[in-house]
C-alpha cells in the first residue's frame, strides 16, 4: 500500500497548487487525496514515479531514486549528480587508456626484469670463478 500524503510531501511539501499541476488534477482534489492519504490509480502510480526518481521500483534499481529538487540519485553506494553520469563515458575510456599504458608498462619491465636477471647470474658467475681462481691460487 502507497503512502500517497508522505510521498506528496517529500516531493511538494504542502505546496497544493505545484503538486496539482504536476500531478494533473486540481488544487481541490489534491487536498482530498493528502488528507485522505489515498488518491485514484493513475495518480498514485504517478506520484510512486516522481518519488521514485522515475526509475524502476524492482530489479537493479530497486535501491536507487532521483532526487525531484536536486536531480541527485542516490544509490546505496553514495550519490550521483548528473554531470557524473553525463561523463562516465569518459571515464571508461580514461580506465582502458590507463589500463593499456599499465600493460605496456609491465610487459616492458618484464623483459628489462630477465635481462637484469640474467645479468646478475653472470655476474655471479663471475665472481664466482675470480673467487675460485683466488682461493687456488693462495
Amino acid at each position: 500500500m502507497s503512502n500517497f500524503k508522505l510521498q506528496f510531501v517529500t516531493l511538494f511539501g504542502y505546496d497544493y497548487a505545484k503538486g496539482a499541476k504536476e500531478l494533473g488534477v486540481s488544487e481541490r482534489q489534491v487536498r482530498r487525496y493528502v488528507k485522505a492519504n489515498k488518491a485514484s490509480k493513475p495518480v498514485e502510480k504517478l506520484l510512486w514515479i516522481m518519488y521514485r526518481g522515475y526509475l524502476p521500483d524492482t530489479g537493479p534499481w530497486a535501491e536507487c531514486s532521483i532526487s525531484y529538487h536536486n536531480n541527485v540519485m542516490t544509490t546505496p553506494w553514495g550519490k550521483v549528480k548528473p554531470s557524473d553520469v553525463q561523463f562516465v563515458h569518459r571515464y571508461k575510456w580514461s580506465a582502458k587508456e590507463h589500463e593499456s599504458m599499465y600493460k605496456k608498462l609491465k610487459s616492458e619491465t618484464k623483459v628489462q626484469d630477465k635481462y637484469l636477471f640474467d645479468l646478475q647470474e653472470q655476474l655471479l658467475d663471475i665472481v664466482g670463478y675470480i673467487s675460485s681462481k683466488t682461493v687456488n691460487k693462495q
